[in-house]
């Protein structure tokens, strides 16, 4: 990560470890009050700013306050638009719940609606210093035609007293199914805690998928289904096999929304992954965008600029924000391992996926997150935030007179670096060292190829079976001459040479890995020169790139 990146991580590791009502049907995504939004275009701005007022029984509140951290409700009334409806509200978020201004979560009772809703995610945004920054986000990825929770700017109020200007968040449940036309039989899994990897098994610091509905078939086959072959399926069948069950279009548009806004934390969000059974296809659907380093801390100086050098490869592999997150983390909790998700590395691997999400970054910089579109989007949204800030109780003054500034800076910033990386993004995997075959089993090897013009030192590397290690097995001294092959034997036993390697490759299929080997006292846990995964592979076959170790595609050889 570049400039601003410690001060960064330190903030967001903080913030993240984070009678009937009738009411008029809403039959579409709530989206500032309109219907629907022409892909390329944002959303219609609010022009009114609804208020839900809270009732909460004194002895109820205290009770929320005497233990912010538990998610035991309370009983309330909710009054919106003049219809009244009952319910349960606890607070919500991480470490957000001991702040001042506290977020709410409201499940209504069954059988009660306001809007054509039954839950409701009221956030308080208190570290947003102009509380524009997950507005702004949403707005944009629903502009680029993202399957994404709507939001609108509301009052809150609790016993008749201002709290101050909300984002109303709509809650991604069977009600979002419906307003999104997804089949009503789909399961909802949200990622586990510190987690959205899509790993075969949870690490020991995380939390594992949690199946939100239908609750009554605990069961995930097809969870497992879909990270055997993430993590499992070889690059010839990879490409077909992600057209075939994830909606590709908007999956590929979410990482070039990511690098937009520089949404680095996702492991930390909490994001859902809907299954619909009928057609066997996953659809990806962020949350907490207000994870990404767009934000503009209230708890920095009004006058700190906004970073806009993060990776446009945001939370994978090439992602130097895992090296970042991984130091501050392990401190305080010895079993964390670096985070990353493996879909998104894999996408960026694959020569054809990478350029159509360069295409959909190309298209993004000239149409939504244009200067021209995207400035004029935040001037339309302050003309609403900003009188509400006036009257939020909670505000920061010095950051909320500077927070339309900055945000318009950070994308004026962000397109220019963007721009600038477009040339090395297309180049990515062009590397000279590579891995140009492996075989499992007892008889494993992993073959290295310098396919470069320059001879390479051994030294210089290091190779493994678990990407996410961050001890590894470092090479002899010696030189690898340009057009030249290295074969290891992946034996599990280095004392019976200097070719031997410390781990065998388990015939099930797994993943290997060629970095840069450490020079000072952390390990370099990102951007390796090359990665593969490897799917089963027979007694005797051999997984191997085309074209000699020119190329970018592997296929299996049987013996």
């Amino acid at each position: 990560m570049g400039r601003g990146a410690g001060w960064w991580v330190a903030c967001w590791v903080g913030l993240a470890a984070c009678g009937p009502g009738g009411g008029p049907r809403r039959e579409t995504p709530l989206q500032d009050g309109a219907p629907s939004t022409p892909r390329g275009a944002y959303p219609q701005v609010q022009q009114d700013v609804p208020t839900f007022a809270l009732d909460v029984a004194p002895e109820d509140l205290a009770k929320l306050e005497a233990d912010p951290s538990s998610d035991d409700t309370v009983p309330c009334a909710v009054t919106l638009g003049g219809v009244r409806a009952t319910g349960q509200l606890r607070f919500r978020g991480a470490s957000t719940r001991e702040l001042p201004q506290k977020s709410y979560k409201i499940e209504l009772d069954s059988g009660q609606a306001l809007e054509d809703r039954d839950h409701f995610h009221l956030l308080a945004s208190w570290f947003d210093g102009g509380k524009l920054t997950e507005k702004f986000a949403v707005d944009l990825y629903t502009a680029m035609g993202l399957p994404v929770p709507s939001a609108r700017y509301a009052r809150v109020s609790v016993n008749g007293e201002h709290q101050g200007l909300y984002l109303d968040m709509e809650h991604v449940g069977k009600d979002w199914l419906r307003h999104h036309g997804h089949e009503r039989g789909a399961a909802i899994y949200r990622c586990g805690h510190r987690n959205c990897e899509l790993t075969l098994e949870p690490g020991p610091h995380q939390g594992d998928f949690e199946k939100r509905i239908p609750n009554d078939a605990p069961d995930r086959e097809a969870l497992d289904t879909l990270l055997s072959w993430v993590n499992r399926g070889d690059d010839a069948t990879f490409d077909a096999m992600l057209e075939r069950h994830v909606d590709v279009e908007a999956y590929l548009g979410n990482l070039v929304a990511d690098a937009l806004i520089s949404n680095s934390l996702v492991e930390d969000s909490g994001s859902f992954w809907i299954h619909e059974p009928q057609t066997d296809r996953w659809t990806y659907v962020p949350w907490d965008l207000n994870n990404a380093r767009m934000l503009y801390w209230r708890t920095k100086s009004a006058e700190t600029p906004l970073p806009v050098d993060a990776s446009p490869q945001a939370f994978t592999l090439y992602d130097a924000a895992v090296q970042d997150v991984f130091d501050q983390r392990v401190r305080t909790r010895p079993e964390q391992r670096p985070t990353w998700s493996v879909l998104a590395t894999r996408v960026w691997d694959r020569p054809a996926l990478r350029a159509r999400v360069l295409e959909k970054l190309e298209a993004a910089l000239a149409g939504p997150f244009s200067e021209e579109q995207a400035l004029a989007h935040l001037d339309e949204l302050w003309k609403v935030v900003e009188p509400e800030l006036r009257e939020d109780p909670s505000v920061s003054g010095a950051h909320a007179r500077r927070a339309r500034e900055v945000l318009r800076d950070y994308v004026r910033g962000r397109r220019a670096w963007l721009l600038e990386t477009l040339s090395a993004l297309r180049a990515h995997g062009a590397g000279p060292l590579v891995i140009r075959a492996v075989a499992s089993g007892s008889a494993g090897f992993v073959e290295l190829h310098n396919r470069g013009t320059a001879p390479l030192r051994l030294e210089a590397y290091e190779v493994t079976s678990d990407l996410r290690a961050p001890v590894r097995y470092r090479l002899p001294a010696g030189v690898l001459e340009p057009g030249a092959a290295l074969r290891l034997e992946a034996s599990g036993d280095v004392a019976r040479g200097p070719r031997h390697l410390p781990f065998i490759l388990p015939s099930e299929g797994g993943e290997v890995g060629v970095f840069n080997a450490t020079s000072g006292a952390r390990p370099l846990l990102h951007s390796p020169e090359d990665a593969v995964w490897y799917g089963p592979l027979p007694a005797g076959t051999v997984y191997e790139r085309r074209g000699g170790g020119a190329g970018e595609d592997f296929e299996p050889r049987a013996p």
